[in-house]
């Protein structure tokens, strides 16, 4: 009598077990599928918020079919290189015509509102400007000549690479503060208005970086679409003596010296 009752006590505290058991994987079940149902709705929310955001941005300037112009230069140590010229075919609107200027009329949403940046029109030229380097195009007459912070000095100083922007080139040209200048993600500047001014520089450290040459002539410029272009080079393998043109093609090696008064394309 007393095995089977210490039996049905045992039974009974066998099955207690297993429904407290039973309880602490529904407890632990509710907050794992409520954890996920939020991550879902979060990452839903998210990807709604992006779609809208670039829905929405499709509609502010430069917007699909608005056609600008912003004067544009790089510019080294104390000189502007030659004008860009677009390496192919302008799939987004955002191009030159070997004019100091940057044509911007985008042609897709990809490229109108806060799309429009100098990184597309660096994309069309094959120009690549970093917070460490200024890359200048392959073809001819740049040779991928490449300038680089802590291997490329300024007439024996160090240089940073800087961009400058101005809302209003005609105000640039006529001296003008810049509206903002950038020492970080320079591709990712915006293309914001109409007539505007941008000089990409690899520059001393605390140098002014000037507005581009085409700034004065904006407005005339405009309306050109076929200006000539200058052109010159940095021999292979040497430095630029003060005040020498050299051939297209040269490249400054790792650690070269940019003298005053060189012209490089």
């Amino acid at each position: 009598m007393g095995k089977a009752s210490s039996a049905k006590k045992v039974a009974r505290a066998a099955r207690a077990g297993g429904k407290r058991k039973a309880g602490q994987r529904r407890q632990l079940g509710f907050p794992i599928a409520l954890g996920l149902i939020v991550v879902l709705g979060l990452a839903t929310i998210f990807v709604a918020k992006t779609s809208n955001d670039a829905a929405a941005d499709s509609s502010n300037p430069p917007r699909v079919g608005e056609h600008w112009h912003a004067a544009y230069g790089v510019y080294i140590c104390d000189h502007f290189v030659a004008n860009l010229s677009d390496e192919g075919a302008d799939a987004l609107g955002v191009h030159t015509h070997d004019d100091g200027l940057i044509h911007i009329h985008p042609f897709q949403a990809a490229a109108a509102g806060k799309q429009a940046t100098l990184g597309k029109f660096f994309d069309e030229t094959g120009l690549h400007v970093t917070d460490a380097e200024i890359k200048l195009p392959a073809a001819k007459p740049f040779g991928g000549r490449a300038y680089r912070v802590g291997d490329t000095t300024c007439d024996g100083k160090p240089a940073e690479v800087r961009a400058a922007h101005w809302k209003n080139a005609l105000e640039a040209a006529k001296g003008k503060a810049a509206t903002k200048t950038f020492t970080s993600d320079i591709s990712g500047i915006r293309l914001s208005e109409d007539l505007g001014a941008y000089t990409s520089a690899l520059v001393p450290k605390g140098a002014k970086v000037p507005p581009p040459p085409g700034a004065a002539d904006i407005l005339q410029n405009a309306q050109n679409d076929q200006a000539p272009t200058g052109a010159g080079g940095v021999p292979p393998g040497g430095n630029v003596p003060p005040g020498g043109n050299v051939p297209p093609g040269g490249n400054v090696p790792p650690g070269g010296n940019v003298p005053p008064g060189s012209a490089t394309p």
